[in-house]
């Protein structure tokens, strides 16, 4: 899997991930599965190319470490699992949109910008990272 990290305007990153701390983020994931939210809030989304940012639903999920799993749910009910670890964001869920992992990500002045499959989102670093 191929992800781009963007940290400031000019580099660029290019970081593969081999099941780093799959344990971790698998145990975020069925947590967000089990309803075990310990954050919630609004984040800024985008469901098709070309369309302009709305506004969606974010509820947080996280295991004992340092991965969260981020279940936004657009404004039609659709709804996509974001997972991070570290301070990084790994990948999206399998749906019917993609496969999840063709994906882009920054992290600018606080606010993770990310790109999955044909999906953005714009979520505040301090929903991720844990208290």
């Amino acid at each position: 899997m191929r992800t781009v990290l963007r940290l400031g305007p000019i580099t660029t990153f290019a970081v593969l991930l081999a099941g780093a701390s799959d344990a971790d983020v698998m145990q975020a994931t069925r947590n967000a599965k089990a309803g075990e939210f310990v954050a919630t809030g609004e984040v800024a989304c985008a469901q098709e190319v070309g369309e302009e940012l709305g506004t969606c639903l974010a509820k947080v999920a996280r295991d004992d470490t340092d991965a969260a799993a981020v279940v936004v749910t657009f404004p039609n009910g659709f709804s996509r699992t974001l997972t991070f670890e570290g301070g990084a964001f790994l990948r999206g869920n399998t749906t019917m949109s993609g496969v999840g992992t063709d994906t882009e990500w920054t992290l600018e002045d606080g606010r993770y910008r990310v790109r999955v499959d044909d999906q953005r989102f714009e979520i505040p670093q301090a929903l991720v990272a844990e208290d």
